[in-house]
């Protein structure tokens, strides 16, 4: 019992403890509450505030008044900086209506957020346009508290507030009366130009347009046409070659052909300007593909500007490349006119031989040339890129890898100029080739041979190797010719001396002063060698005059009864000797 008592007590006071939590907790949600509206109402008065001090200060701004006194400039003056801060930081979204931007927005509009009010506001406009029986006078400003509403009858197509106003630097009045004349004009532009009446307008325009493009293509082809016709027959008429004296320089059927080729190329060009005229025409008469037509013009329009703009700037440096040109062209005309004075043996300068000018000429020229191209590099267009001297490099390197042997033969020309071994018009022997040199250039050296041959020498080979002139002081002491016999030793020295100096003289070439000689080579088994040596000054005419000496040899040696033997005759007769021996013996 005592137990049940005590449960009871318990379950009393719980109970009375729950009711008074209860009651305090009410009072407290009571408390709160009344907390909720004084701040409610204080918010409410300083938003009210605020919207008094905004009202002044676009006041201020659109009628500039004086300040009344320093204070209220210096609030002014923050609060523009505080509104250009945000504007700096801020961008306002676009409200687009048939690909048309009416106007911006910057701020949200109560509980909406600026793209939600957006999109209601893009939504409002396509639903008036698509109203069959819209009105445009029914578009009106409506205030409704702190905002000014563009209606169109009752309901609500934008809500300007005063922040709306302060963003673009206005009134209220001002913004609302320019946002529905926007909306306004935009509807009834856009219901015009879509009404039936204006598609078949604009159909028949462009219906307009593909026929005067048609007939401007099909005369300009049987223009062309009849100027190629013309062109053609013009060869037996009109035309006639380009002539200098006696030289036909171009002749009529080049003449023709280059014609044709131009018409053919003018054509073209004259068809595709027509098309990139109209096509963006074609385009621009639909508003739904205008924007084609202006993406059409700027890809035209754009590179042709770029390309304009370019050639405009490198004006400048196309100048200084044509002055340096000029320049380097008429010094090096000066130099060529000293170099020929110089080889003409006109000029004469101590110590420079007149065949050094040329070469001389040529390595100045070279030089030049590469101290104008290092000068007019920085002036070309694209210089500066990595891929024009990527460019460059690879050139380099090619060149110098491919004309290796090129350059050492140029070099071996120039070393060999300066060393005169031999000139042109000079009989000369470089390895086994006796032949006249007929051209000395940078690379290589032509000879041509008694047999009428023409030999090309790499100018490396002719420096790597000896060279022997007949001709440079052939003319000047004499070339000694020299013709070797052999006579039996049954004949005297002096006889055998006598004839040979006697076939000399009467040689024609050989000269009597220096005298003939002779020189006794070897004794060999059966007879003795013997060497004629006589002097000629017309080195270009050795072979002749060496072949009339070997006839006036053998011809003399006939006369006297005097047998001339060679050691090839020799050999054979003593094989044939042994030959028949061997037989016999083999027949034993």
């Amino acid at each position: 019992m005592k137990r049940i008592l005590f449960i009871l007590s318990i379950f009393c006071c719980l109970s009375s403890l729950f009711a008074q939590s209860d009651s305090l907790s009410q009072q407290d949600i009571k408390r709160e509450l009344e907390a909720i509206k004084l701040i409610r109402l204080k918010d409410s008065i300083k938003i009210a505030i605020l919207m008094n001090e905004i009202k002044e200060l676009v006041h201020t701004t659109t009628l500039s008044p004086t300040p009344t006194n320093t204070s209220d400039s210096l609030a002014t003056i923050e609060k523009k900086q505080e509104i250009e801060s945000l504007r700096e930081k801020i961008r306002g979204k676009p409200i687009v209506f048939q690909k048309d931007t009416l106007f911006y927005l910057y701020t949200s509009h109560g509980p909406y957020d600026i793209d939600t009010r957006v999109k209601y506001i893009e939504d409002k406009i396509q639903t008036l346009y698509d109203d069959p029986f819209f009105t445009p006078d029914l578009i009106q400003l409506k205030p409704l508290g702190e905002y000014l509403n563009i209606m169109y009858k009752k309901n609500s197509i934008v809500g300007i507030t005063m922040v709306d106003a302060m963003w673009e630097n206005t009134t209220q009045e001002d913004l609302a009366s320019r946002y529905a004349n926007a909306i306004k004009s935009s509807i009834v532009k856009y219901k015009e130009q879509n009404s039936l009446k204006s598609v078949m307008i604009r159909l028949g325009e462009l219906l307009l347009v593909l026929l005067i493009a048609f007939v401007l293509v099909w005369g300009i082809n049987r223009l062309f046409e009849f100027l190629r016709k013309v062109a053609i027959n013009s060869e037996h008429r009109f035309l006639t070659g380009i002539r200098i004296k006696n030289y036909e320089l171009i002749k009529k059927r080049k003449m023709v052909k280059a014609l044709l080729k131009l018409l053919a190329v003018l054509r073209v060009v004259i068809l595709l300007f027509l098309f990139i005229t109209i096509i963006p025409l074609i385009f621009d008469i639909f508003p739904s593909t205008k924007y084609l037509s202006k993406i059409i013009i700027k890809w035209i329009s754009d590179p042709i500007r770029d390309i304009g703009v370019a050639i405009i700037n490198y004006l400048p440096h196309l100048f200084n490349i044509i002055i340096i040109i000029i320049i380097t062209r008429y010094l090096l005309k000066g130099l060529r006119f000293f170099a020929l004075e110089i080889e003409r043996g006109i000029l004469k300068i101590k110590g420079f031989h007149p065949e050094w000018a040329r070469t001389t000429y040529s390595l100045i020229r070279i030089m030049l040339w590469v101290l104008a191209l290092v000068i007019i590099f920085p002036h070309l267009p694209g210089s500066d890129s990595d891929a024009f001297k990527g460019i460059s490099v690879f050139f380099g390197v090619l060149i110098s890898l491919g004309s290796s042997s090129s350059i050492s033969n140029a070099i071996a020309g120039v070393v060999i100029s300066y060393m005169r071994p031999f000139q042109v018009g000079d009989w000369i022997k470089s390895g086994e080739i006796i032949g006249v040199v007929i051209e000395k250039n940078a690379l290589v050296t032509r000879l041509k041979t008694i047999n009428n041959e023409d030999v090309t020498i790499p100018n490396s080979a002719i420096l790597s190797g000896a060279t022997m002139n007949f001709s440079s002081i052939g003319k000047q002491y004499g070339l000694a010719l020299n013709v070797r016999v052999k006579v039996r030793y049954d004949y005297p020295d002096n006889l055998v001396e006598e004839l040979l100096i006697e076939s000399a003289l009467m040689t024609n070439g050989i000269s009597p002063t220096p005298h003939p000689y002779i020189f006794q080579l070897s004794l060999d088994e059966l007879n003795a060698s013997y060497e004629l040596n006589a002097y000629t000054f017309i080195p270009e005419n050795m072979y002749f005059i060496k072949s009339d000496l070997v006839k006036n040899i053998q011809n003399t040696f006939k006369q006297a009864n005097i047998e001339i033997f060679s050691t090839q005759y020799i050999d054979i007769r003593e094989f044939k000797k042994e030959e028949k021996a061997n037989s016999k013996e083999n027949k034993r």
